[in-house]
């Protein structure tokens, strides 16, 4: 009986051992698992730091090598001395540009340059049909003197000289004209106001001339247009197309040189001094005939004008 106590006992003994061991197993578990998983922890952030020590390492390497590798363009770039054939290419190139580039030039500017045509007939209609220089030799103009005018030759020109205060004229000795552009160069000596001179035009006979149109300028500067008929009436009659006028065109004064045109075409007749259209008229009185010079002396004793040059063209219309 003494001896199953003690076994009773034993047993109570280990089972209460035994409650005390499974606790201190369970805590030592537990204790081995927090320690575990800190372990695990731990290995986790030094392998996370392990892998980003290699990472940055890597970075590091790659940017080591594109650190040594960026150089090289400009290790590989053409030195200075290399550089020199095609800076001379260049400027070779340039040169043969600039050789070119004078004619390239010459076709423009000679594309885009204008073409000047002149509103002066003495110009656009170049060469004239008939022309005098007042050289000697070349007797067109009649130089006997009468009661009104006196008419030379004089250091290339022709002299004309007013004798009376009636106007006279003398008539070229060429065709008759229809249509065209009479011109004459005129240099008055001295002048006063009203004393002028001037072209006389379409006039029906050359030997008994009677009859005409007279367009003149005066020292004073204005211009006028008048048809003439001798046979009218018994001291002929004068019709007035435009009245002594002003005009900035008309140079005015001793030694003023003036050049006055006449252009004829149909009943058409317009009126040019110095190159610049004046005034146009319309008038049929007289279709076709013979021209001249006139001068006419209202103020001044031998009133003189010298004739530089006469010239005409036919048909300028063609």
């Amino acid at each position: 009986m003494k001896k199953r106590m003690i076994a009773v006992l034993l047993v109570g003994a280990f089972l209460l051992s035994g409650c005390a061991l499974a606790e201190r197993f369970q805590d030592a578990r537990d204790a081995y698992l927090e320690q575990r998983v800190d372990e695990l922890l731990e290995e986790d952030t030094v392998e996370e730091a392990v892998v980003e020590e290699e990472l940055v390492a890597e970075l590091t390497e790659e940017a080591k090598v594109v650190e040594t590798e960026e150089p090289e363009p400009e290790d590989t770039l053409v030195p200075e001395e290399e550089e020199t054939p095609e800076v001379e290419e260049t400027e070779e190139a340039d040169e043969a540009d600039a050789d070119e580039t004078p004619e390239a030039e010459e076709e423009t500017q000679a594309d885009e340059t204008p073409e000047v045509v002149s509103d002066d007939p003495g110009i656009f209609l170049g060469e004239p049909d008939w022309q005098d220089d007042m050289e000697p030799g070349e007797y067109y103009w009649n130089l006997e003197t009468d009661d009104y005018m006196a008419a030379t030759y004089d250091d290339g020109a022709l002299q004309l000289r007013a004798l009376s205060e009636v106007m006279g004229w003398r008539i070229a000795s060429t065709q008759v004209l229809g249509d065209a552009y009479i011109e004459a160069v005129v240099e008055m000596g001295t002048c006063s106001t009203s004393d002028g001179y001037g072209l006389v035009f379409r006039v029906p006979e050359q030997v008994a001339y009677n009859q005409g149109y007279f367009f003149g300028v005066t020292c004073d500067g204005k211009y006028s247009l008048r048809v003439w008929d001798g046979l009218s009436g018994e001291n002929g009659q004068t019709t007035w197309l435009r009245y002594p006028k002003g005009s900035e065109y008309v140079l005015k004064g001793k030694d003023a040189e003036n050049t006055l045109g006449v252009m004829l075409v149909d009943d058409s007749i317009t009126l040019y001094i110095n190159g610049e259209l004046v005034e146009q008229f319309v008038d049929d009185t007289y279709a076709e005939g013979f021209f001249g010079l006139f001068i006419n002396r209202d103020n001044t004793e031998n009133l003189t004008i010298n004739v530089d040059q006469v010239s005409y063209w036919t048909d300028p219309l063609e």
